[in-house]
């Protein structure tokens, strides 16, 4: 006897039942574990999609290029060697390059590399002949260095002595390079005004001296395709960043106006006569500097190889690899041409960098453009903006105090009013009570001398925030406190009074006594000694013995 199938016609099938069914049951719930599992990747995957997605950003890049701020006295990541600066203060505000100053390019202001009064100077600011020791008994650092600059490391000493050591007087914009895995990495980099650094013949900073890393011109990219890392000075902004102008571009008026031209690249070499002017770090006047010639290189073996030009290094960055041209915001390896992304995203963002002061303000600006084209756009929403872009300028977080220099006392400061900078002078002369001080803005202040003293100001800076608070009376009248930004150390003069002594001279026999100094044979090393004029005063002392009766 046969039986239809179950569910096909007749009676209505009975669940089966038995071991097997058993084995059906397992089978369903792997099944349904699987496609459980399958789903979760599934979605997995989904979100992984669009994480990356917002990751790329809308315009597909993979990551934003980052623009790098560094403060006078930062050393940065990964640097080069220690720091051999020899002043890191803010740079007073009458020494600064004025705003006006070069013509617009890239988002950034173009200006030549020897132009008088572009550079401060004076004192010696960086010590070169560190630099050059430190980099001989590390090779492996020197061999990097040098690869930069497409040297030997035999050579870096010859090259140190073309470079001149100055003060950055703007905000400028160059390739810096870091030291990783026994290779320089290069990326760009904003140095903040003050900043010691070593130029070459043609005025464009090779040598950052607080840490020692070679520098070289920025990419040929517009500013505002980048993103800040790090932390904005008070006195940043975008528009205000500078850059040297390449070997083909020429920064010259026509028709009233400042303007960058294109020319034929300039690879001649600097006349050994070469000069820049300076700014005066003391007084801000003028003043020609020679170009190099600061350390002795007379022991050394003689140059093998000819050193490149510094036109012919007054390049736009160019990137040996992909990634690296990807970081520094270019379309390829070596290419000078801006990646379309970049490109993309300066324009959109009008010419300033994403995470800069200048970007909230700017797109403030627009939006309260917008609203004052609309019909019935009301004044209550542009104060509403301004007050909220006040409030987040004032929340910033306090600037620590920089110190420079050696002393038992403070000679000169810095600090701001109505966000103007301050600089005052104390006397150079020692002096007790209340004294006066020379300031930048002609107000007359004065301060208790002690107030100045190193005990003091230790006991006035606030040890969380590091800012030194100090008392001043400003007009005879007022009393105010002002959070100082640079302070510079000095030793205090002490008067003197002169004497007069009346020599009585006594003719006795003179015994001139002889002293034969042993010779010291020194071995020679590999030092660098920096050659700066030194005043020599020679005291000759004659010894008479009177003789015994």
């Amino acid at each position: 006897m046969s039986y239809p199938p179950s569910g096909t016609f007749g009676a209505p099938a009975m669940p089966p039942t038995g071991p097997y069914q058993q084995m059906r049951d397992q089978q369903k719930r792997r099944n349904r574990t699987i496609a459980l599992v399958a789903i979760v990747v599934v979605f997995a995957l989904v979100l992984a999609t669009v994480l990356v997605l917002v990751l790329r950003g809308k315009d597909g890049g993979i990551r934003i290029p980052g623009l790098s701020l560094l403060t006078s006295g930062e050393a940065g990541p990964d640097p080069f060697g220690p720091n051999v600066a020899l002043t890191n203060k803010e740079l007073p505000s009458n020494l600064k390059l004025a705003r006006q100053a070069g013509a617009a390019d890239n988002g950034a202001r173009v200006v030549s590399g020897t132009q008088p009064g572009l550079y401060a100077g004076g004192d010696s600011t960086c010590d070169t002949a560190a630099l050059g020791n430190y980099l001989s008994n590390n090779p492996s650092q020197a061999g990097a260095w040098a690869s930069v600059f497409g040297i030997d490391t035999a050579a870096i000493p010859y090259y140190l002595n073309t470079l001149t050591p100055v003060v950055l007087t703007a905000d400028t914009w160059v390739t810096n390079h870091s030291y990783q895995g026994g290779s320089a990495y290069a990326y760009q980099s904003v140095l903040q005004s003050g900043t010691a650094v070593l130029v070459d013949g043609a005025g464009v900073p090779r040598v950052r001296c607080a840490c020692g890393n070679p520098l070289a011109p920025p990419a040929s990219t517009p500013l505002g395709g980048y993103r800040l890392s790090g932390h904005p000075w008070h006195d940043y902004h975008s528009h205000e960043v500078t850059r040297i102008a390449y070997n083909t571009q020429n920064v010259t008026v026509v028709n009233n106006t400042t303007t960058v031209l294109n020319q034929a690249p300039q690879n001649t070499a600097t006349p050994a006569s070469a000069v820049l002017t300076l700014l005066n770090l003391a007084n801000g006047q003028q003043f020609e500097r020679p170009v190099g010639g600061i350390i002795d290189v007379s022991g050394l073996p003689p140059l093998a190889s000819t050193l490149p030009t510094p036109a012919a290094l007054n390049t736009p960055f160019v990137a040996k690899s992909d990634e690296a041209a990807a970081e520094n915001g270019l379309a390829r390896a070596g290419s000078t041409e801006a990646a379309a992304e970049v490109a993309e995203r300066a324009q959109s963002n009008g010419g300033v960098p994403e995470g800069a002061p200048d970007s909230s303000a700017a797109s403030a600006q627009q939006q309260n453009a917008a609203a004052s084209e609309t019909p019935g756009a009301s004044a209550a929403e542009s104060t509403a903006s301004e007050s909220s872009s006040a409030s987040s300028s004032s929340s910033a977080a306090p600037v620590p105090t920089q110190f420079s220099g050696t002393g038992d006392a403070i000679g000169n400061f810095t600090f701001r009013v109505d966000d103007r900078s301050v600089s005052c002078q104390a006397p150079s002369s020692a002096s007790t009570g209340t004294i006066d001080l020379t300031c930048s803005d002609n107000v007359a202040r004065t301060v208790s001398s002690s107030s100045l003293e190193k005990s003091s100001v230790t006991s006035s800076t606030d040890s969380t925030t590091q800012v030194w608070k100090l008392g001043l009376t400003e007009n005879s009248s007022s009393s105010v406190s002002v959070d100082v930004e640079t302070a510079t150390w000095r030793t205090v003069e002490t008067s003197t009074t002169s004497t007069t002594t009346t020599t009585i001279e006594t003719t006795t026999p003179e015994t001139t006594t002889e002293t034969t100094t042993p010779e010291t044979t020194t071995t020679p090393e590999t030092t660098i000694e920096t050659t700066t004029p030194e005043e020599t005063t020679t005291t000759t002392t004659t010894t008479e013995e009177v003789p015994t009766s």
